[in-house]
């Protein structure tokens, strides 16, 4: 729905553009060379971090997704993909959550 893109837009843009505004600069920041041409923007640690947090994501949304029933829930969420609002809002806090943990975790 509407609303939901607003908060996901408004989780993944204005929290990290806030992190990095109020990131101070230092003098090493200053006085070291720039970085070459050919050299990656995102080195392998990052790569890393990347990849194990999309597949963290990957596997606990999946598990929402499909397998709601084994959540400890009351009352219990059934996997009912055509309808079931309560299973998708569910779906929805859980992408939103793991969202800002990332955020907050990255920074």
């Amino acid at each position: 729905s509407a609303v939901q893109m607003l908060w996901v837009n408004m989780i993944m843009d204005s929290l990290a553009s806030l992190a990095l505004a109020t990131e101070l600069p230092t003098e090493e920041l200053l006085d070291r060379p720039p970085y070459g041409r050919r050299r990656s923007v995102i080195s392998s640690t990052m790569m890393a971090n990347i990849v194990g947090q999309g597949l963290y994501q990957l596997v606990v949304l999946s598990m929402v997704l499909f397998f709601p029933h084994l959540l400890p829930l009351s009352p219990e969420v059934r996997y009912e993909p055509r309808s079931g609002s309560v299973h998708w809002s569910l779906f929805f806090n859980v992408f939103v959550l793991l969202q800002l943990f990332n955020e907050l975790n990255s920074r």
